[in-house]
């Protein structure tokens, strides 16, 4: 076979290959989901409304909450939409911490320059003592 031939067979063959494997790529890939219905519910998370006066804690199962956030986000706005409050009825809840060492429940981002969950009561951090127990293990 001739030179200039072999090159044009190779190169048909590559590029059916490409093309092949971006089919089967886009075939595989397109049932996924990335959305709240692929959360595994049974995870909690807590939620706090910041309504003057009421104040009420109350917990929301993780895949719930993102199922919410996806129905009521105003694409304009960065900011994540208040979920109804159970007590005062207000779209004042917003997801909130629980301190593990004190019980004190607040907003996370409290403690400016720190970490999410730091507790502004007690200063303890869930996420900070994770870290230095990952650290004692390596």
């Amino acid at each position: 076979m001739e030179e200039s031939k072999k090159k044009a067979v190779m190169i048909g063959v590559i590029m059916g290959c490409l093309v092949l494997a971006g089919v089967i790529t886009y075939l595989t890939q397109r049932d996924k989901t990335d959305g709240p219905e692929s959360l595994k519910p049974g995870v909690m998370y807590w939620l706090k409304c910041t309504a003057e006066g009421c104040g009420h804690e109350w917990q929301m199962d993780r895949r719930d909450y993102f199922e919410y956030l996806e129905e009521h986000q105003d694409p304009n706005i960065m900011a994540a939409p208040g979920v109804v409050c159970p007590k005062c009825g207000g779209e004042t809840g917003y997801r909130a911490e629980k301190c593990e060492k004190c019980g004190h429940t607040f907003m996370r981002g409290t403690v400016p320059h720190d970490f999410a969950d730091r507790c502004p009561e007690c200063g303890h951090s869930k996420t900070e003592e994770e870290r230095k127990e990952a650290r004692k293990k390596e």
